[in-house]
């Protein structure tokens, strides 16, 4: 198929338009300003009449009640009142219809009035196509008497005779978007302009479209709308046709009914023939070759039933439909175990191109700890108005994506880790065969295992506790006990089995771990007298067994203890459990930072050397280095910064999230997490002295990063000060938050024991400027320029003690 352009055309036994032009009345008779214009090459703003006669004038002038046949003979060609001078070029087209009798001609009828006749000249009508001007069809015309016209415009010597009519060949005016006629008076045989006048008449439109509607739906292509055109008179036979602008070729054409469409008749298209019968609706269906090609529409009426060539006129939509090929997106709205069903939830969306191809739609649950699929199932895709509109809308099923299913939770499945996968394919058995996947970034659980004591209380030889333990694994492991640990002697010294009672509340919060819904218990212990003054842990397990061996699953209940060595309440309370890093893991860096990364920034652009400040200084050289690498000139070091410096991609992080790990166990005596503390302190023994500093022994410390870094691995979290942000703006002094840290107890100078803070004033102020940790025999561990080393407790750089602060009481 030629791809062409085309519009609308000619109504049966109607009027096609009413033509409005000026009148304008002048004494003695009416003239307007004329041109000749030569139908081929002229223009219309070539002759632009000023003066004209329209319908309404013609029709309230006095009308005989019989038109005489025209008799040219008897015009007043020489009468003494025919005006030769006075300019008169007017006319109007009166109707435009088909032909009832035939089908294959379009009649004609108009006037043409002008002073510009000469005896004996040929009258044509000529028609133009409406978009260039360009001649489709010309001929002599039938002339009809008007003496309407001529009551008008008396002295022209054409008026009276200048009515006309005249039938033209239907396929003469073949694709044109739109007819303008041209009436000639002239000299030459074959209508050429010899003397006379042209009257151009007003252009008028023959065809008019519009699509509602150009969209995929599923593997199909929807288009609805309305094509309007007179040549629906004798090409009645409508067909739609995909074209592929790509390839620059037509794909598919399908033949369509018309139906009724009053609206557009309605709507200012009443004069084309069918504007009440131009509506229309089909689908096709999308092959993979349509896939990454930009589409259009065109409506065609042919005289051709068959295929839809012969005679035909097309109409050309503007709208394109670009049909996507590699793009892919998904979001899980739901993935998560419901306890009270036993099973993984799942709803979200999955806008995927190849859909349109791949029609048949697959969920997957896949076990990653065991690398396999566990089950799959087809699902039905539902719309999803909200994913087109938001930022998807170039998908190609993106208005119609969304899902729900749920999987069932099997025994096999307990302590495994599991994806989705969304599934198109074009195998609806079992969804193998041409096939693409969109595997999701979450993860469900099933080793989920959380509990808490809520009491657990000691009266002689009595020990008494409740509380709850969600657990997958309660699934499969039936038994639920409860061990009593001796921290003391670190070890078991009894077990009970109990039976769970309901507990909504804990399902409430937790009710994505199976048995949440019943997870409480309560237990008691009577122990040997020897034990009555232990440190003591209890521990909750689901056991496949009946004495709590076999396969197991445990928690370690570390919120509660009895008898464990521990700060009263408004002091520091001892961790039991690895102590969290305390803000911005792998936060960047800008003017006025310190710390570790600051550091090795300034080793890296060659300012280490000065003091560990980043100084703006510092932020040209980060800029020079950023633009040479193709990153934003921001100044701060940020992680692409960072590795455009060189620096190690993982230190990223690794500096900021280090925490001293935790060097005195539960049931530990007050004199071990003194150790403990001590212990870390010495792991920095001959590390640089640095501003801001308080990282992993690797790396060098200022004073309060040493003793930050101590207390961590004696288990006490001092919340006046962190080690990550001991490195920002504004914490150059974090020994002066500390030793005015509540949470820890003052004591004497000359009460001062192993494992005390030692704080200096700076001389001649009381400023505190200083940190150490007292071992004992008036040494203390500290970081002091240069290094980290053990000095007397006075010395000469540092000699007036602040106070003394106790963190174990």
């Amino acid at each position: 198929m030629q791809r062409k352009s085309h519009y609308k055309l000619f109504k049966a036994g109607k009027n096609w338009c009413t033509m409005m032009i000026t009148l304008v009345a002048v004494a003695a008779g009416v003239s307007v300003a004329s041109g000749t214009v030569h139908a081929d090459t002229a223009t219309a703003s070539a002759q632009t009449p000023t003066v004209a006669v329209t319908n309404e004038s013609v029709d309230k002038a006095a009308q005989p009640s019989d038109v005489k046949a025209p008799n040219l003979a008897t015009d007043k060609q020489q009468g003494t009142d025919i005006d030769f001078q006075t300019p008169v070029n007017a006319g109007y087209i009166d109707t435009v219809t088909a032909d009832t009798d035939n089908a294959n001609t379009i009649d004609v009828s108009g006037w043409h009035a002008t002073n510009q006749y000469k005896t004996g000249m040929d009258h044509y009508l000529i028609a133009l196509n409406g978009d260039n001007n360009q001649e489709l069809y010309r001929g002599k015309v039938e002339t009809v008497s008007r003496p309407d016209v001529q009551k008008v415009y008396p002295k022209a010597p054409i008026s009276e005779n200048g009515g006309f009519k005249a039938s033209i060949p239907v396929d003469r005016l073949n694709n044109a978007s739109s007819v303008r006629f041209v009436s000639r008076y002239t000299n030459d045989a074959n209508g050429e302009i010899n003397g006379g006048a042209d009257f151009w008449y007003p252009t008028i439109q023959t065809k008019a479209g519009y699509l509602d509607n150009f969209k995929v739906n599923g593997n199909n292509i929807e288009v609805s709308g309305w094509h309007a055109d007179d040549q629906f008179v004798n090409k009645p036979n409508h067909f739609l046709i995909l074209f592929d602008k790509t390839k620059n070729k037509e794909i598919t054409r399908q033949a369509v009914k018309t139906v009724a469409s009053s609206d557009v008749a309605r709507n200012g298209y009443n004069e084309i023939v069918n504007a009440d019968h131009s509506r229309f609706s089909a689908n096709f269906t999308i092959t993979p070759a349509m896939l990454g090609d930009e589409l259009t529409i065109a409506s065609r009426y042919s005289s051709d039933a068959k295929n839809g060539e012969g005679n035909l006129s097309d109409y050309w939509f503007n709208n394109s439909l670009k049909l996507g090929k590699d793009k892919n997106a998904g979001y899980l709205d739901q993935f998560r175990i419901d306890n009270k069903s036993n099973k993984v939830i799942v709803s979200g969306w999955n806008a995927n191109d190849q859909s349109t191809v791949l029609t048949n739609h697959y969920l997957i649950l896949f076990d990653k700890t065991a690398n396999h699929e566990v089950a799959r199932q087809a699902v039905k895709t539902l719309a999803s108005v909200d994913v087109a509109q938001n930022g998807f809308a170039d998908v190609n099923n993106a208005d119609h994506a969304r899902f729900t299913t749920s999987f069932d939770i099997t025994p096999a499945m307990v302590g495994h880790q599991f994806v989705l996968v969304s599934r198109y394919t074009d195998d609806a058995k079992n969804g193998e065969g041409n096939h693409i996947d969109y595997w999701y970034n979450n993860n469900v659980n099933l080793n989920n295992n959380q509990a808490w004591l809520d009491h657990f209380t000691q009266n002689g030889t009595t020990i008494s506790a409740s509380g709850w333990h969600a657990d997958d694994a309660s699934m499969i492991d039936s038994h639920h006990f409860i061990i009593l640990w001796d921290l003391s002697k670190g070890r078991e010294i009894a077990r009970k089995e109990v039976t769970n009672v309901a507990s909504p509340d804990i399902n409430n919060v937790y009710g994505n771990i199976l048995g949440a819904n019943n997870a409480r218990f309560t237990v008691d212990f009577n122990i040997d007298g020897q034990y009555a003054h232990d440190a003591m842990q209890l521990v909750s397990r689901y056991s496949n067994a009946d004495n709590g061996e076999g396969n197991y699953s445990q928690s370690w209940l570390t919120n509660q203890y009895l008898n464990l060595y521990q700060n009263p309440s408004w002091m520091y309370q001892i961790n039991y459990s690895q102590i969290q890093p305390s803000g911005p893991v792998g936060h960047n860096i800008g003017p006025g930072y310190e710390g570790i990364k600051t550091q090795l920034v300034k080793d890296r652009i060659g300012t280490g050397y000065q003091h560990n400040t980043y100084t703006t200084a510092d932020a040209y050289r980060v800029m020079s280095v950023q633009r040479a690498h193709g990153l934003p000139a921001t100044g701060w070091v940020d992680y692409n910064t960072w590795v455009a410096l060189g620096l190690p991609a993982d230190q990223w992080t690794s500096i900021d999230s280090y925490v001293a790990p935790l060097r005195a166990s539960a049931g530990a005596s007050r004199q071990d997490h003194i150790e403990a503390m001590i212990r870390q302190a010495y792991q920095y023994m001959g590390k640089p002295w640095l501003a801001g500093c308080s990282s992993s022994p690797a790396y060098g410390v200022d004073c309060s990063g040493l003793v930050m870094q101590a207390l961590y691995a004696g288990g006490i979290n001092p919340t006046s000060c962190s080690s990550i942000y001991h490195g920002f703006p504004g914490n150059e002094w974090n020994s002066r938050n500390l030793f005015a840290d509540p949470h820890f107890m003052n004591v004497s100078y000359n009460d001062r024991q192993r494992g005390d803070l030692v704080f200096y004033y700076q001389p001649g102020t009381h400023t505190i400027w200083h940190v150490a940790i007292y071992l004992g025999n008036n040494q203390v561990i500290e970081s002091w320029p240069p290094r980290v080393m053990v000095q007397p407790i006075v010395n000469v750089q540092r000699n007036v003690i602040a106070g003394i602060r106790r963190v174990f009481a």
